[in-house]
C-alpha cells in the first residue's frame, strides 16, 4: 500500500467514525428526551390515580 493509500484509508476511517458518533449523539438525546417524557406522563397518571 502506498503512502497516499494509507493516508486516504486513515482519513476515510476517521470520517466514518465521526459520522457514527454524531449520529449516535443525536439518537441518544432523542431517546433521553422520550424517556423523560414517559416518566413525566407516568408520574402524572400515578398522581391522578392517588387522588
Amino acid at each position: 500500500m502506498t503512502l497516499f493509500g494509507l493516508i486516504l484509508t486513515i482519513l476515510l476511517t476517521a470520517g466514518v467514525v465521526a459520522a457514527i458518533l454524531l449520529f449516535e449523539r443525536s439518537r441518544a438525546e432523542g431517546i433521553r428526551r422520550d424517556l423523560a417524557e414517559d416518566a413525566r406522563r407516568d408520574r402524572e397518571e400515578r398522581e391522578r390515580r392517588e387522588r
